[in-house]
């Protein structure tokens, strides 16, 4: 397992990472049964906890701890797994940035009531 920075990582986003280390794993062993599903969980939690904002690509992070983790399929099938979290890394991406698009609004503030907006 890859060793956390204090600063940048809570044992929540640590524990996120290893479950998505894991499923990347288990891909690796023939099993992508669970993988779309539990892999889009994951990844909400990780920007729910706030991950988007940190400088830093997943597609690294996940990728080391799988090696540590299985190091036997990852090496042997270094290709698919770095296919693997290069999706989890544009998937991240991708609901990063729609979290973050909040929809522009074009009408302005009105008057609350007819005194607030008059001079009487």
């Amino acid at each position: 397992m890859a060793d956390p920075k204090p600063s940048e990582s809570s044992p929540q986003i640590d524990e996120l990472f290893d479950e998505l280390a894991q499923l990347c794993c288990q891909c690796l062993q023939g099993d992508q049964s669970h993988m779309a599903d539990r892999s889009e969980v994951f990844l909400k939690s990780l920007i729910q906890n706030g991950y988007a904002r940190k400088d830093g690509s997943i597609q690294a992070e996940i990728e080391a701890r799988a090696k540590d983790s299985c190091r036997e399929s990852a090496m042997h099938r270094g290709g698919e797994l770095s296919g693997l979290t290069k999706n989890l890394q544009d998937r991240f991406d991708r609901l990063a940035k729609w979290n973050s698009d909040n929809p522009q609004s074009n009408n302005q503030a009105k008057a609350t009531n007819i005194s607030s907006a008059t001079d009487a």
